[in-house]
């Protein structure tokens, strides 16, 4: 029977460490549970001369781990930890200590490391935090340094948790729902490239042999076909550039904006991202609300959830006329993005006193919406992409077919 380390923590919140025989994995969890214990590692253990159970050391940081960075999956699995030793009344610094060696990510590893010295030095723990903007983004920072403020961490990192998961399903969710259209369009581009490189010189050397009056259709795909065999090399170095050229672009604040502008008047595409926005800030704003952040804050802090500038400049707009002595809900109502139903559930919220759970009905309202969008997705995006592929099909044979059939005339007559 395989032999098993574990490490868990009692009701004390003290680590208790061993080794336990079972079959497996989740056996071990579930005796653990019998033992009022909370797990914090399992795994299976290894054997040394004296059949001691003994872990791996951790590896080193190497360049593919930086490469591949921190997951979202990572991020989670951190968050829902922390909040899990917390709340079994573990003190962060021992938190950090335990995650820091159990953490299968080497880089959020090594970071979470980095804030548990931070930490020993006297840093509190959103300042430790904030020394990587690169790992934790703006709003999960904030989320840490309310809870920190509000004595609710082991809140702060399960709403955490729960934001990230529920980003990952709607990431998942429109990944699956484009999957079809993604593998279709780029069979149709394979196909395409194959024919202008190999299939469409060889016709054109039988027409030309033929001395046939070549149609519009035709003489426009031969000089295509000639474009990409000549060019085929610079075609491919101005996508790469034109790629590099939007990520350094990207730096500057005109480029952002006008791609997010784009972005949210696309059809389809853009009412999605509104909805997906709607319900994040609904849903920050209602956990900032409930742990007693004031108003102006809570819309400051809440912009960290919206990643279109569009939007982030209209919640500014908003917050600088709330400044200003101006009802929250008339000030939504002057910012066209923002529906009127958020409009009215938050005068509804403030006239009842009640904002924080009115903000969490708007919220799982638009996750709704947003889950019903992406599932008609497919269905949307479908006639487009058989419409595309029938106009290049029928264009490709007709430009093929029609000089042939002028050939066979020719040989008839002949």
């Amino acid at each position: 029977m395989p032999l098993f380390y574990y490490e868990a923590i009692d009701s004390r919140g003290l680590t208790k460490q061993g080794t336990h025989e079972a079959e497996l994995l989740k056996d071990v969890e579930q005796w653990l549970t019998s033992q009022h214990l909370t797990p914090v590692t399992v795994g299976v253990a290894g054997q040394g001369r004296n059949g001691a159970a003994h872990k791996v050391r951790a590896k080193g940081v190497t360049f593919l781990d930086r490469w591949l960075g921190i997951r979202l999956e990572d991020h989670i699995l951190f968050c829902r930890q922390c909040a899990t030793l917390l709340t079994a009344g573990v003190d962060m610094l021992r938190t950090l200590t335990i995650l820091g060696k159990q953490l299968s990510n080497p880089v959020l590893r090594q970071v979470v490391m980095e804030i548990r010295s931070a930490i020993e030095q006297g840093e509190s723990l959103s300042d430790a935090f904030a020394e990587h903007p690169k790992v934790f983004s703006v709003l999960y920072r904030n989320i840490v340094k309310v809870g920190e403020e509000s004595g609710n961490l082991d809140s702060s990192f399960s709403y955490m948790a729960d934001l990230l998961e529920n980003e990952k399903e709607i990431r998942e969710r429109i990944k699956a729902a484009t999957r079809y259209p993604k593998i279709v369009i780029g069979a149709l581009l394979a196909a395409v490239f194959f024919l202008m490189s190999y299939v469409v010189p060889k016709f054109v050397a039988l027409f030309s042999m033929a001395k046939v009056e070549l149609p519009f259709a035709t003489r426009l795909l031969i000089g295509m076909s000639n474009f990409f065999a000549s060019y085929n090399i610079l075609i491919i170095a101005l996508v790469v550039g034109l790629v590099l050229l939007y990520r350094m672009g990207l730096q500057y604040r005109q480029v952002v904006h006008l791609r997010d502008t784009i972005l949210i008047r696309l059809p389809v595409f853009g009412p999605l991202h509104v909805k997906i926005y709607m319900a994040r800030f609904s849903r920050v704003f209602a956990v900032l609300t409930r742990s007693g952040v004031d108003i102006i804050k809570t819309l400051t802090l809440s912009s960290a959830a919206l990643e279109n500038l569009i939007l982030r400049d209209q919640l500014a707009a908003i917050s600088a006329e709330v400044a200003d002595g101006v009802a929250l809900d008339e000030a939504m109502s002057h910012q066209p993005l923002f529906p009127d139903m958020v409009t009215q559930m938050v005068s509804v919220g403030v006239e009842s006193g009640r904002t924080d759970e009115m903000m969490e009905k708007v919220a799982d309202y638009y996750d709704t919406e947003t889950d019903y969008t992406i599932k008609n997705l497919a269905t949307l995006i479908e006639p487009l992409l058989l419409l595309f592929m029938g106009i290049m099909v029928g264009f490709i044979a007709l430009a093929i077919f029609t000089p042939m059939w002028s050939m066979m005339e020719v040989m008839r007559g002949g």
